[in-house]
């Protein structure tokens, strides 16, 4: 199997890998998708999330497009801004670009179809093989039911999903409550980059939670 990146399992685990459609709301799922694109980056030293502020600290890209393009727009920008503020820059194309993506491994479809009344089209993202498309939700739950040392990226995932509030998302012997106990539990455990990357992402789920109740 093609070695997936953190916004490519994400992804994955947020959409149904029959249909392709999201299992959230477009923005929520663009929020942490957008984090983990930036988690990427900091788990390869491209930038540091000192004091919950971004920095790029190695401008070389490495010939993939989201993350470079996600790297280019900060350098860009210059600068340092807190998580949850280049979350909510980056979130609202996330969730296409990190879907091309996975296009372009063959892990997925892209489908488009409009609405008789509306405009705009809702895309879905079926697997290719379904079964394969399943595996980080797997890998990951089988973690959470035999705890021991994790991987980085694999932490972060499970720290995402908490973050997100879609831990709803795997399927776990354990009820919920123990399910979010472990999570936590590997939240806590992250390194204090990941840690504050997770709380920005957090964070910018608060106010967009905010925004939909008003």
């Amino acid at each position: 199997m093609t070695e997936l990146r953190l916004a490519d399992e994400l992804f994955l685990i947020g959409h149904d890998e029959y249909t392709g459609k999201p299992k959230a709301n477009d923005e929520l799922l663009g929020t942490g998708l957008a984090g983990a694109v930036l988690g990427e980056l900091l788990i390869n030293r491209r930038i540091s999330c000192s004091g919950g502020k971004v920095a790029v600290i190695d401008q070389r890209p490495w010939g993939e497009v989201v993350s470079d393009a996600a790297l280019g727009e900060l350098q860009r920008r210059m600068g340092t801004y807190v998580v949850r503020a280049w979350v909510e820059h980056l979130r609202d194309n996330a969730r296409e670009a990190v879907g091309r993506r996975l296009v372009a491994l063959g892990m997925v479809r892209r489908e488009e179809s409009r609405g008789v009344l509306s405009r705009k089209g809702a895309v879905r993202f079926p697997g290719v093989e379904p079964m394969v498309c399943a595996q980080p939700q797997v890998r990951l739950a089988y973690q959470l039911e035999r705890p021991g040392v994790i991987h980085p990226q694999m932490a972060t995932l499970a720290a995402l999903l908490l973050a997100l509030g879609l831990e709803h998302l795997l399927v776990v012997t354990m009820s919920r409550q123990e399910t979010r106990e472990q999570l936590t539990q590997i939240t806590a455990s992250l390194p204090a980059e990941l840690h504050a990357l997770v709380t920005g992402v957090q964070a910018a789920t608060a106010a967009l939670a905010l925004t939909v109740r008003r």
